[in-house]
C-alpha cells in the first residue's frame, strides 16, 4: 500500500518485534504506529514516569482486586454448576464478563504504563466496552487492536472482492472475520462457535437497523440506551458461557442448570461480594469519567492535584487491603 517505509535497521526492527509490554495478547501494534516512535529521539521526562507509574497502579487494581476478587466466587461456581441455582450460575455469568474485562484492559493499562515510563505511546485497546450499545459498537470498543486489525486486513478486502454480493457478502466477510477470530483464541468448537454467534447477530443488527430506529423514538432516549446496554451486556455474558467452558458438553451442562432450578443466590463470604462490589464500582466510574464531565471527576483527575494524588494514594491502599496477590495469571495469556 506503500503507507508506510520499510525498516531497513535490523536492531530497530528487532526492538519493534520484542519490546516487552508489547505482547501478542494486545495492544497488537501496527509498525505505522510504533516503528515511527522507535526512530524518534526519546528523552527523560518525569511526566512519563507519573503518567506510567498512575496507569500501572490502575492496572494492578483492575487485575488483583476486581478480575481476582470476582475469580475466587466464580471459580467456585464453575467448578460444579450442576450443584448450584439457576440463579447463582446466572450472576457469576454476569460477573465473569466482568472479571474478562478487569482482567484483561488491566493488563493493557500496565503494558500501556510500562510503555509510557520509556517514552513510548501503545494504542488503547479498549473504550467503555461494557457501555456498548449494540453488538457492533462493542467490537469497536473491545480489543480494538485485534478487531481494527481483522477489520482493516480481512473483513474489508473480503467484502471489497464480494461487493456484487450485496448483504450477502458482508454476511459472508463477517462470518470468516470473527471465524479467524474465534479460532484466533484457540483451536476448538466452542471458540469457533463463539466467532459465528457475533457475526450472526452482527448481520441481524445490519438488517434491522431502520426497525430499530423506529423502536428507539417510542422510548426516552435515556431509558433505550440503558435497555440497549443492558441486553449487549447479557448477549456477550450468553456467548462468554460458551467461550469460557472447555467442552460444548459444559457450557450444555451450565446452561441446563441455569434454568433447572433458579434457587437463592449462594453467597460463600459477605466480605468478597462487598470488596467486588466497590471494585466494580470504582472500575465504572472511572470508565463513566471518560464520557461524562462531571464537575465531580474534574475535581479528581483536572484540576485539584493534591486531591488526584491523595486518590491514587487510597488507591493503592485499597489494592494492598483487597488485593488477591496469589492470584493466577492473565486470562488472555492462556489463548
Amino acid at each position: 500500500r506503500g503507507s508506510l517505509v520499510p525498516e531497513k535497521n535490523v536492531f530497530t526492527y528487532a526492538l519493534f518485534i520484542l519490546f516487552f509490554p508489547k505482547l501478542l495478547v494486545g495492544p497488537i501494534e501496527r509498525g505505522k504506529h510504533f516503528l515511527t516512535q522507535l526512530n524518534t529521539s526519546v528523552f527523560f521526562h518525569n511526566n512519563n514516569l507519573i503518567e506510567g507509574g498512575k496507569r500501572i497502579v490502575w492496572g494492578l487494581f483492575k487485575k488483583l482486586v476486581v478480575a481476582e476478587r470476582i475469580a475466587l466466587y466464580v471459580s467456585v461456581i464453575d467448578a460444579q454448576p450442576e450443584k448450584q441455582s439457576g440463579l447463582t450460575i446466572f450472576v457469576a455469568s454476569l460477573l465473569y464478563t466482568i472479571q474478562v474485562y478487569a482482567d484483561f484492559s488491566g493488563y493493557a493499562d500496565m503494558a500501556i504504563g510500562s510503555a509510557k515510563l520509556f517514552g513510548y505511546n501503545l494504542m488503547e485497546n479498549f473504550n467503555k466496552p461494557l457501555f456498548a450499545k449494540n453488538l457492533s459498537d462493542f467490537w469497536r470498543r473491545w480489543h480494538i487492536s485485534l478487531s481494527s486489525w481483522v477489520n482493516d486486513y480481512i473483513f474489508n478486502p473480503i467484502l471489497l472482492s464480494k461487493r456484487n454480493w450485496k448483504n450477502y457478502g458482508v454476511l459472508f466477510a463477517l462470518l470468516i472475520s470473527f471465524m479467524i477470530i474465534g479460532i484466533w483464541h484457540g483451536a476448538s468448537w466452542n471458540y469457533l462457535i463463539f466467532g459465528i454467534l457475533q457475526a450472526i447477530v452482527l448481520y441481524i443488527e445490519l438488517l434491522s437497523k431502520k426497525f430499530r430506529s423506529k423502536i428507539a423514538k417510542s422510548f426516552h432516549p435515556g431509558l433505550y440506551n440503558i435497555l440497549s446496554i443492558a441486553f449487549t451486556f447479557l448477549f456477550i455474558s450468553f456467548c462468554l458461557i460458551i467461550f469460557r467452558s472447555p467442552s460444548l458438553n459444559k457450557s450444555s451442562e451450565i446452561f441446563y442448570s441455569m434454568f433447572k432450578n433458579l434457587g437463592g443466590l449462594y453467597i460463600d463470604r459477605p466480605s468478597t461480594f462487598i470488596f467486588i462490589f466497590l471494585g466494580i464500582l470504582l472500575m465504572m466510574l472511572y470508565d463513566l469519567k471518560k464520557s461524562f464531565n462531571y464537575p465531580v471527576f474534574n475535581l479528581v483527575y483536572k484540576y485539584n492535584w493534591i486531591v488526584q494524588n491523595v486518590t491514587y494514594a487510597f488507591l493503592i491502599i485499597y489494592i494492598l487491603i483487597a488485593g488477591v496477590f496469589d492470584a493466577g495469571q492473565f486470562i488472555y495469556f492462556s489463548f
